[in-house]
């Protein structure tokens, strides 16, 4: 019997198994794991691509970490039952009983059902071997599908390798979840002047070739291209959870409470699988990105050892560098926003911009390129909703100030010499 068992190797998993090895050291710990692999870093897969970084670089745990943490990791399991009324795991060859369950068992790629996309020469990269499989083919004309920052950073890495990139996206404007489409734009324009097409508001609807790729065909035209890259989006990956009877939320992932436990005593989730509420708005989200995937593991697992911690929620922060433009997206983006409430303070200069996004009194959100200082301010103060008065009363008392040192970064946005000013948008 195991007293933990952890389904999912990823960043959400080894941040729980660490967590309660670090508070309860003689708790029998079991990892099941699909891959038969130590844990990577997916956010250094693009970067592996690119050839910025060797493949044994994007480890970040070797076997021997795994017998040192006193940790049973049992690899390759692709097929896992649980059944919570006997508190058991099955996977292949043995079933496992367990005293508590933490459920972290990701996303994966979705592609969407056209035609042609079982072709040699489509890929979808969430994994490592995807990554060797898609160096292995040798692409010299590619199309991503999605500008979302996975899509974005692939194309980049392709690019880099030599090959002629295509970035087609559906919506209006690239990186739809994380930008307002005025700075999106200024990204378009960054990438078609780094060599990489950029084609918005296009639907690929097809893909043509006999026995591999030869053409992605859009709702307006035909590239041709001999890799197809799916980066369209993710889904949670619930079925074992569902098969359970763990409920499953509104928008696709595990529900929770705000310990992080399901619907089941005694079972646990986190990272990529769960559907989580948001910081800022109290409600569930989407958000599958490794700093947060990480902290609900460490409030998964505490209170899976009985030391009761509510999860803050989200609150996204995503940095990219795009053809070597710095972008940072923090918080909530406008659309997620009252449209009739929404106050902007927008900053320029010949190479920066930036936007941030006010509610009353409160930051909400900010997008910049280009701006690499001020940063880590501006968002402890959305994460601490620190009003913009309180911040300017801090500023105006030398007393206060001196306090409050980690505040002066984010003077230069707030308050900038060369503005686009303060408005309001209706």
């Amino acid at each position: 019997m195991a007293d933990i068992i952890i389904i999912g190797n990823g960043a959400a998993g080894n941040s729980a198994a660490a967590t309660i090895r670090r508070l309860e050291p003689e708790l029998s710990i079991t990892m099941v794991s699909r891959e038969q692999l130590p844990a990577y870093s997916a956010c250094a897969l693009p970067d592996y691509l690119s050839g910025w970084v060797k493949r044994e670089q994007v480890f970040i745990k070797g076997w021997q970490d795994y017998r040192d943490m006193r940790v049973e990791i049992l690899g390759g399991r692709s097929q896992v039952q649980i059944d919570t009324d006997r508190r058991m795991v099955r996977t292949e060859g043995e079933t496992i009983p367990y005293g508590r369950l933490v459920l972290a068992t990701g996303s994966r790629p979705f592609i969407p059902p056209v035609p042609g996309a079982q072709l040699r020469g489509n890929f979808s990269v969430k994994k490592i071997g995807d990554i060797d499989a898609l160096i292995d083919h040798h692409s010299r004309q590619a199309v991503v599908v999605g500008s979302g920052n996975i899509g974005i950073e692939l194309a980049q890495a392709l690019h880099h390798r030599g090959s002629k990139v295509t970035l087609v996206e559906m919506q209006e404007q690239v990186l739809p979840r994380i930008l307002d489409p005025e700075p999106a734009q200024r990204i378009c324009k960054i990438l078609n002047a780094g060599g990489i097409e950029v084609l918005t508001g296009e639907r690929v609807v097809g893909i043509d070739g006999r026995e591999q790729v030869e053409k992605a065909v859009t709702d307006q035209r035909a590239i041709p291209c001999d890799t197809v890259i799916w980066a369209s989006g993710m889904k949670h990956n619930v079925e074992e959870a569902q098969v359970a009877g763990i409920a499953i939320g509104d928008l696709g992932g595990i529900k929770v409470d705000e310990h992080l436990q399901t619907s089941c005593p005694g079972v646990y989730a986190c990272g990529d699988c769960i559907e989580p509420l948001d910081m800022l708005t109290g409600q569930a989200t989407v958000s599958m990105l490794w700093p947060n995937a990480k902290r609900q593991g460490e409030v998964a697992a505490l209170n899976c050892v009985g030391r009761p911690h509510p999860y803050e929620g989200v609150l996204n922060m995503v940095t990219e560098e795009v053809c070597g433009v710095p972008l940072a997206s923090l918080g909530l983006t406008t659309k997620a926003l009252p449209p009739d409430r929404v106050h902007y303070i927008e900053g320029e200069t010949w190479e920066r911009y930036w936007r941030i996004m006010m509610v009353q009194d409160r930051i909400m959100g900010m997008q910049s390129i280009g701006v690499t200082a001020g940063l880590g301010a501006v968002m402890a103060m959305i994460k601490n909703r620190l009003p913009l008065s309180e911040y300017k009363r801090i500023l105006s008392d030398p007393g206060l100030t001196r306090q409050a040192a980690w505040l002066l970064p984010a003077s230069q946005l707030l308050t900038p010499h060369h503005s686009l000013g303060e408005r309001f948008f209706t």
